[in-house]
């Protein structure tokens, strides 16, 4: 059974707003910056990734609360937006490197990193060796597709 367009946009009003995921109330869900290469599945956990956590690439915190939702007005799949902090999920790469520092994806994460989300692969692995490097990630969206359940 297909369901209709309103039961598919309620899936992502109630997460946008459900507060024991995407919504949390008091301490923000983070976006960690992922420097092991992982195969995306919805069986990946937290633990199967290695966030970076130096040279100013450390998990950054949105905002709590409901998030954005809506629908894409060229495709129809709704979308939701995690808010992100005051200038945006962006890093700024800092300090002195032993080595180069390869990033392969991130992760939404609740605020203890404990408890994985969400994850996306980038386009293309994104290596940085030095301060001045900018990493922007904005915006952090999901998306609901048009068939989500049947």
């Amino acid at each position: 059974m297909l369901p209709m367009i309103a039961v598919r946009e309620q899936l992502g009003i109630l997460l946008a707003a459900d507060a024991t995921t995407l919504a949390p109330a008091s301490l923000a869900n983070k976006i960690g910056l992922v420097i092991n290469n992982f195969a995306l599945t919805e069986n990946l956990h937290a633990a199967d990734l290695t966030l970076a956590s130096t040279n100013g690439l450390s998990p950054l915190a949105g905002v709590t609360g409901a998030q954005v939702v809506g629908l894409d007005p060229v495709t129809l799949q709704q979308k939701i937006v995690i808010k992100p902090p005051a200038g945006g999920f962006q890093w700024l790469t800092s300090g002195s490197f032993s080595g180069a520092i390869t990033i392969y994806g991130y992760a939404l994460l609740d605020t203890t990193l404990a408890t994985l989300l969400a994850a996306a692969l980038l386009p293309a692995p994104i290596t940085v060796n030095a301060a001045g490097f900018l990493i922007d990630i904005d915006p952090v969206e999901l998306t609901i597709v048009l068939s989500p359940i049947s």
